[in-house]
């Protein structure tokens, strides 16, 4: 009953008239309402996707097409401040910064397979950020890594806007030298 209620009060206010509310309720003339009927209705509903669509729709997304998914990886379009390490790894991770510090300070980020020496160092595109997950059970001689690839970056009047690849999982050939990850922790899946 209530939703054909909200019909005819939408049909009263197109038709611009009042549709009395005591003959639709098929009250008695001798009972008082104690509260006035609302039967207020949202006249425009919307798709909260499509119109962000639509919106979001800027002659420089053109180049969304260039960067396609990979099987294992995601293309992430975000923007940031900077071009800084943290504030990529953050973006295009998901973590919080404070995660993102504590691996800095245990040594477990590497940038194109060198130790990062300062969580503010600007990168380009082209840069890979690798954050050290542990070694690999199966093994021992690989490491797994959550990855961010720099696929393109354009200033705007905010910030810059960023295309990322993201690996959550990736098995790589432990690096080599003095950048070689070192850690008695096993890793768990």
């Amino acid at each position: 009953m209530l939703r054909s209620l909200r019909q005819i009060a939408r049909l009263g206010r197109f038709l611009k008239s009042p549709v009395p509310t005591r003959s639709l309720l098929k009250l008695p003339a001798n009972v008082q309402l104690q509260t006035p009927l609302h039967t207020s209705v949202t006249l425009w509903k919307y798709d909260k996707k499509s119109s962000r669509a639509s919106d979001d729709l800027d002659s420089d997304d053109e180049d969304d097409e260039d960067f396609k998914d990979e099987r294992d990886s995601k293309v992430v379009k975000t923007k940031v401040n900077s071009l800084r390490a943290d504030l990529l790894l953050k973006a295009g991770l998901g973590m919080a910064r404070n995660k993102v510090e504590l691996n800095f300070y245990e040594s477990k980020i590497r940038v194109n397979g060198k130790k990062l020496s300062k969580k503010s160092i600007q990168l380009e595109i082209g840069d890979d950020i690798d954050v050290i997950r542990g070694f690999s059970q199966t093994n021992p001689s690989h490491l797994v890594v959550a990855r961010v690839s720099i696929l393109s970056a354009s200033e705007r009047e905010e910030g810059v806007s960023v295309h990322l690849r993201r690996y959550k999982s990736l098995l790589v050939e432990n690096y080599r030298g003095p950048n070689a990850f070192k850690s008695s922790e096993p890793v768990v899946h």
